[in-house]
C-alpha cells in the first residue's frame, strides 16, 4: 500500500499482481542449451581445448542447473491465498544467476 489518493490522509492500495508462471522451456535460449549443449561438450576437447584450454567443470554444472531452474520436477512450494483459497505451485530455483 502507498499514498496515491489526493488526500494525504488516505492510504490507497493497488490490486495485487496476477501470478503468471513462467515457462522457461518455451524460450529459444532454454531450447538452445537443451538441444545443443551435449554436442558442444562432446566437440569441445577437439575443437576448442587446444586454443582455450580444458572446459571448466563449472560450465556443465551451471547448464544442468539452468535447465532444471523453474521446473516443478526439481521441487516446488504450494502457495495458497488465505482469503480466496487460490493455489499456485512455485518451482524452486537453483542458485545460478542465469535463471530465466
Amino acid at each position: 500500500c502507498h499514498r496515491t489518493a489526493p488526500d494525504p490522509g488516505i492510504l490507497a492500495c493497488e490490486a495485487p499482481a496476477v501470478y503468471r508462471p513462467r515457462h522457461a522451456e518455451a524460450t529459444v535460449f532454454y531450447q538452445t542449451f537443451e538441444q545443443h549443449f551435449e554436442k558442444y561438450v562432446a566437440a569441445y576437447e577437439e575443437r576448442f581445448e587446444p586454443r582455450s584450454g580444458p572446459l571448466r567443470h563449472v560450465v556443465p554444472e551451471a547448464v544442468v542447473q539452468f535447465l532444471a531452474c523453474g521446473r516443478l520436477q526439481g521441487g516446488f512450494a504450494r502457495l495458497r491465498c488465505p482469503s480466496c483459497k487460490s493455489e499456485h505451485l512455485v518451482a524452486f530455483s537453483p542458485t545460478v544467476a542465469i535463471c530465466v
